[in-house]
């Protein structure tokens, strides 16, 4: 490999030692990336005890995994390679792969439609076809391209998403297994569109990985396209986007390529979810009746703890929205952190989290003072867990 300008010597001669230390163990497919060592070193702060370490732990994880072999024994579900909204995009001015992601995707209809094992699977097959491509791309412009770009569109974020307990709890795994698989992968991350529920989810991935999303770079909302432009040409850059490339139609939505957030069709589904809340010793019931209210109040010890919910009606919408109590008196006046939303679990169980960056007081509204004539039956589980008990998620097995 053509080690970069900056290294110094005592670098190099520690990319040298892992080599040797874990040659024997590194998987043929792996040994592919010529810059295998130094992105393990570097990951680590060139500390070659933590880099033999996590590359170790890389080593047996693709293994357990048959990671080297995604690309030519794996099958993405059709749902996936048509709705799933990750697209490559094309090249920065430098040469570097650019990824489009659109947040307006259907979280709903993606997880009834497959298991989380495949949605993991499937961004793991993304990032070894990325690896492939960097292979080439370093090849075709004679210099080093290891990294990606992304664009992150979350134009479409609503509060229901931002705050869906499967995707941050997805998304969370989906960081850890990059950050200690794919180290200096990503060159840099755009944030369009960031909306003001960008914060909700945000706030709680930025504290698992802080040198990954010191790459993340929200553009301001006014000048975002030209911002993309200073580092995509015009030519590669999507009309949507604020470029000059178009379909061969002249769309410049670029559908031939770009896979934009919609609505699945209930065709892919797997089956219909049943009503598993309502059957669980561990859920709480609550009946709220017509032209009523219900406030459940929950007491947060320590800042940064997380505030977990799942629930499901027996039949209707119910609202559904969560405070902030500034002190514990009855006086106290309540602070709007997710505002109330009619919210209908006929299908599935509606499922959350919100980080509470302040220990006190936290308020959820269970809100059908808008029926007339109809009660509402509740039944769910909400807890709060701790910052200490909160970084350790239960992995999904690849092989279901």
């Amino acid at each position: 490999m053509k080690f970069p300008e900056d290294i110094s010597p005592a670098q190099v001669a520690a990319v040298r030692e892992l080599k040797n230390r874990t040659i024997n163990d590194v998987t043929p497919k792996m040994l592919e990336d010529s810059y295998l060592f130094y992105r393990f070193l570097k990951a680590r702060e060139f500390d070659l005890p933590k880099a033999e370490d996590m590359l170790r732990k890389s080593i047996a994880w693709r293994k357990q995994y048959e990671v080297d072999t995604l690309l030519t024994n794996y099958t993405p579900p059709e749902v996936l390679t048509k709705y799933y909204p990750v697209s490559l995009l094309g090249f920065d001015k430098d040469g570097f792969p650019v990824r489009y992601v659109d947040f307006a995707t259907d979280q709903k209809g993606i997880y009834n439609s497959v298991k989380k094992s495949d949605l993991i699977k499937y961004c793991l097959y993304l990032l070894e076809k990325d690896a492939e491509l960097l292979k080439m791309q370093s090849q075709k412009c004679g210099k080093p391209i290891t990294k990606v770009s992304y664009i992150y569109n979350f134009e479409g974020m609503t509060i229901s998403k931002a705050t869906d307990r499967t995707s941050i709890e997805l998304l969370l795994l989906g960081t850890r297994i990059f950050q200690d698989n794919y180290p200096e992968r990503i060159r840099e991350i755009y944030v369009i569109n960031a909306a003001a529920y960008f914060s909700i989810l945000f706030s709680v991935v930025k504290s698992l990985a802080p040198q990954l999303f010191n790459k993340v770079y929200i553009l301001g909302a006014e000048k975002w396209r030209e911002e993309l432009l200073d580092v995509i040409d015009a030519d590669e850059l999507p009309g949507f986007l604020g470029g000059n490339k178009t379909d061969p139609d002249g769309n410049p939505l670029c559908n031939s390529f770009i896979i934009h957030g919609t609505t699945i069709p209930e065709n892919y589904y797997l089956k219909k979810s049943e009503k598993n809340l309502t059957h669980c010793p561990e859920a709480k019931k609550l009946t709220v009746t017509r032209l009523s209210k219900e406030n459940l109040t929950f007491e947060v010890e320590e800042g940064n703890s997380l505030l977990e919910w799942e629930f499901e009606t027996k039949n209707k919408d119910i609202s559904f929205g969560v405070y902030f109590k500034e002190n514990s008196g009855n006086e106290s006046k309540l602070i709007e952190l997710l505002p109330k939303r009619k919210i209908d679990t006929d299908y599935e169980p509606e499922t959350g989290m919100l980080k509470c960056e302040q220990s006190g007081i936290y308020v959820i509204v269970f809100d059908n003072s808008y029926s007339w004539l109809f009660e509402k039956e509740i039944y769910y589980k909400i807890r709060i867990v701790r910052p200490n008990e909160n970084q350790s998620l239960e992995s999904v097995d690849l092989h279901e």
